[in-house]
């Protein structure tokens, strides 16, 4: 990550969106801008599909395998 008090705009946005990333399954922060509603989505940005989604205090066990509902 780059210094925060050292980085350009440039920088931040090179380093935001501009990085290359392995494709596979990924967890993300999710905003539903509606309700006001932070969630976590599980893709699979191989395939270009929502595995699952949940709130963080749904937070799956590390065992738990996704199931490509949401």
């Amino acid at each position: 990550m780059p210094d925060p008090n050292a980085v350009t705009d440039e920088g931040w946005a090179e380093y935001v969106f501009f990085r290359d990333g392995v494709a596979g399954i990924k967890k993300e922060w999710w905003y539903h801008v509606p309700s006001g509603v932070w969630f976590i989505a599980e893709r699979d940005t191989a395939a270009d599909i929502v595995l699952r989604t949940y709130l963080f205090s749904e937070l799956p066990q590390a065992t738990d395998a996704p199931t490509g509902e949401s």
